[in-house]
């Protein structure tokens, strides 16, 4: 795996010498980080943040790894716990765009709080406490026909009373060191993590006021100590309760460094101070890196001078945590210090344009929403009833995947620190820095050579890996493995793969759904004489629902609940929910029709040849032809020539044998019974671009039916242009091999993908057969609008419930560049 490395810098500063070899070493090292050892990070936008026993979870999932979209995982896991992490629900999602979507349907004897965890494969190589996890408050399971109130164990820090504070001091750097001045910043909390402000001044032992303190944002702050030489100092504090309390400071070091940082403009300013009048280390050795990425290298002299200052630019870095690190020439960590990069320069712009906003009974909205940009984007947009959906909003796309996914320990609500540009802002952002540390990267470990060990390989989607037995090289030489993909709806896929002499095969990039039966025999094996030979152990690669993670390897954190009113919305209209369901259970049908639809033939044909992204699912935009349908089709020289003209947006330039097919510009994705038709490019060399001789040479009287797929197409993958392009897939007329019988061959079930279930939007413009109240709670979910150079407009239908008088939209997404945007507006 290959990954851009930001620039970097060697840097200069005050008392500096020049990079010397350690420079390469460290050059080499974060090389070898970044190529092979790449960490994803991944977060959830959910549809809402309070939910009733029985309902569904609504997710749109990023994956990221470091500051762009991800391309190593194929694959997300996602699941429900209950406090104890006990497995609830589990799904598995493929991944589209650095992207998943799915749901999950809580049960309905949960109450309390649930957990979503979600996370990759790769993800299982490093620490799990990066997975991601989110604490879902849930409303009680009725009694007396009546909701309970919510049972959690939580407290809401918004109300909360401290019974006790906790502090914890922080020396910028790491260390106190005797007769340095140092900035020390604390944090304080309750025993449940929730801040707690305070005053205070800090003694030596015997008694004398060296300085005094206070917080200034959610339980931190920050004071100046130089502390002398054998001395120890104590903190004494008062909470707003009045409670008073004690602690000791952390003893100073009698000899180190003290590093001291900051963020002024477009770069970091950084010093080394050293104690007494002969330093401990001639020079130290200066390493910032962001998301394993390294930015800058430098060698500080402190041999002639007591302080050395420096510059990290950082005009042509994302926005994101450094990680500054010095040094000892042997490679030994002696001070830290995280500070976090360019602010203002991580989101792009987006409007919403509300132009029919109708909050009556049943009534249709319309929302247009613009991206200007000419970058492609991936949004997910969530549009809620505000009066039970107006929960603090703790976390979101920007904390987690800018903040809270790389530092150690919790952070009371992160989104704060994205909420504006102010200055102030950045100085709490600061004291986060400084009261946190950086989680995913051992200096300690990766000097030494002790790299993460890889027990789980990048997926390409479902992949079925298999071993033959009793079977000698011999007999295997040349041999391949026939192989039928039999799904759920009895649609069959032939598949092929080449058996290696030791007996490993494999079928990888496929997405199914449910379970599958895969039928197989070896290749021209007429009387199955060598298949009935061999034993065959074939498994899926998706993960086991038994995963265990250690306890402790992740942490659950209470949520912000709503305002006591949200909360009694909330269950006023779970009760009516109810009362109305039981209602209609005892109704008596008068009478019952049952209306079956005939399938039409393409129906009938795309269930028969296509599968996965291919066939007609939610939210595929296609169009199917069949020869029949039009004499011109087989009246035709050949498919491009028939296809010029006739579908909007798509260019079609024939020159003798070769052509150009583009979708306003960008080449469209070519396949041939979902077989992709790319080829490697000499001109540039080593490009992967789509061949149309194929396809060219085709007699139209074998075509089946071609599907013409509007840009985006997911299926395309990492082939060509990823599908921007949109694509053609042509079918084939099913010969004798393709419809391969399976009758008598042996065969395993393999597991897929979570079923998709589309989400319920429904269209009141036709007359209403039903007489069922309508209590959507959640009035629209679309976890894929996507735009880019060609499309910056996406406008959305949905129609309002029975009484919602105020809707939330909330949207989320990112750019392929790694910029990140959050909206989010009341409508009235």
């Amino acid at each position: 795996m290959k990954f851009n490395l930001l620039k970097t810098y060697l840097v200069f500063f005050t008392a500096l010498y020049s990079p010397d070899l350690n420079a390469q070493l460290f050059t080499e090292l974060f090389t070898k980080l970044n190529n092979e050892y790449r960490q994803e990070k991944v977060y959830l936008q959910v549809d809402r943040t309070l939910y009733n026993p029985g309902e569904t979870i609504w997710f749109k999932a990023y994956l990221f790894a470091g500051n762009f979209p991800s391309q190593i995982s194929k694959t997300l896991y996602t699941e429900l716990t209950d406090a104890k992490g006990k497995l609830l629900r589990r799904t598995t999602s493929p991944v589209i765009m650095s992207g998943a979507a799915g749901s999950i349907e809580i049960p309905r004897d949960v109450s309390g709080t649930v957990f979503v965890r979600s996370y990759t494969k790769w993800m299982l190589n490093f620490d799990s406490s990066f997975l991601y996890t989110k604490a879902i408050p849930i409303l009680a399971p009725q009694k007396d026909g009546k909701p309970s109130p919510v049972a959690t164990t939580q407290t809401n820090p918004l109300t909360a009373v401290s019974t006790s504070s906790v502090i914890q001091f922080f020396p910028e750097g790491g260390d106190l060191v005797q007769d340095i001045e140092s900035r020390v910043a604390f944090k304080s909390t309750d025993q449940n993590g929730i801040p707690v402000n305070i005053t205070g001044e800090i003694i030596d032992l015997k008694g004398e006021k060296i300085t005094t303190f206070k917080s200034i944002h959610d339980g931190m702050g920050i004071f100046i100590l130089k502390p002398r030489e054998r001395e120890l100092y104590k903190a004494i504090w008062k909470d707003a309760q009045g409670g008073q309390y004690e602690k000791i400071l952390p003893a100073a070091k009698p000899t180190g460094i003290v590093l001291e940082a900051g963020y002024r403009g477009s770069q970091l300013e950084f010093k080394i101070k050293r104690s007494g009048n002969s330093p401990v280390y001639p020079y130290v050795n200066v390493i910032a890196q962001m998301n394993q990425q390294l930015m800058c290298i430098a060698k500080a002299d402190l041999e002639k001078s007591q302080v050395a200052r420096g510059i990290i630019p950082t005009e042509n870095s994302p926005a994101g945590i450094v990680h500054i690190t010095a040094l000892s020439p042997d490679g030994k960590p002696l001070a830290e210090r995280i500070i976090f990069a360019n602010l203002i320069d991580y989101s792009f712009i987006a409007s919403i344009d509300a132009s029919i906003i109708d909050t009556g009974r049943r009534k249709k909205n319309i929302i247009r929403i613009d991206v200007p940009d000419t970058v492609p984007c991936n949004l997910s947009i969530a549009v809620t009833d505000a009066g039970i959906d107006a929960g603090a909003q703790e976390d979101n796309i920007y904390s987690r995947l800018l903040l809270t996914s790389d530092i150690k320990g919790y952070v009371f609500n992160p989104a704060y620190y994205f909420s504006n540009y102010e200055d102030s802002v950045a100085d709490h952002l600061d004291l986060v820095m400084m009261t946190n540390g950086w989680r995913r990267f051992k200096w300690d470990e990766i000097l030494a050579g002790h790299f993460p060990e890889l027990k789980y390989l990048p997926e390409n989607y479902i992949s079925i890996s298999g071993q033959v037995h009793g079977l000698n090289k011999t007999m295997l030489a040349g041999k391949e493995l026939n192989a039928v993909l039999e799904l759920k709806d009895k649609h069959r896929e032939f598949l092929n793969t080449p058996v290696l002499p030791e007996g490993k095969f494999n079928f990888e990039g496929m997405v199914f759904y449910d379970t599958a039966k895969l039928f197989y025999q070896f290749n021209k094996d007429k009387n199955k004489s060598l298949t009935s030979k061999a034993n065959f152990d074939i498994k899926s690669d998706l993960l086991a629902n038994d995963l265990y993670f250690q306890k402790g390897s992740f942490t659950f954190y209470g949520s912000l609940l709503p305002d006591t009113a949200t909360l009694e919305n909330a269950k006023e209209i779970f009760r009516i929910q109810q009362s109305e369901l039981e209602l209609h259970k005892i109704k008596t049908l008068k009478k019952v029709e049952v209306v079956t639809r005939v399938k039409s033939r393409q129906q009938q044909m795309d269930e028969e040849y296509t599968s996965g992204f291919f066939s007609n699912g939610p939210g595929v935009h296609s169009r199917t032809i069949l020869p029949e349908d039009d004499p011109a089709f087989l009246a035709s020289q050949n498919l491009f020539s028939y296809l010029q003209n006739r579908i909007a947006g798509l260019q079609i330039s024939i020159d003798g044998n070769d052509a150009s097919i583009t979708w306003r510009g960008i080449p469209t994705s070519l396949f041939v019974d979902e077989v992709p038709q790319s080829a490697i490019s000499f001109n540039p060399p080593g490009k992967l671009v789509e061949n149309p001789s194929y396809i060219l040479s085709l007699p139209m009287s074998e075509i089946a039916m071609v599907k013409i797929f509007d840009p985006p197409f997911f299926g395309a993958g990492s082939v060509s242009y990823g599908g921007q392009g949109g694509a053609i897939s042509v079918y084939l007329k099913k010969g004798n091999e393709r419809t391969l019988l399976v009758k008598g061959l042996d065969y395993i079930t393999v597991p897929g993908y979570t079923a998709v279930r589309e989400f319920y939007s429904p269209d009141y413009s036709t007359p209403d057969r039903t007489d069922i109240p309508d209590y959507r709670s959640t009035l629209y979910w679309n976890p894929f609008v996507v735009t880019d150079k060609n499309k910056h407009q996406a406008v959305l239908h949905f129609y309002n419930n029975d009484y919602t008088k105020k809707m939330k939209i909330i949207i989320e997404g990112c750019r392929e560049d790694g910029k990140l945007i959050r909206i989010e507006k009341i409508l009235e």
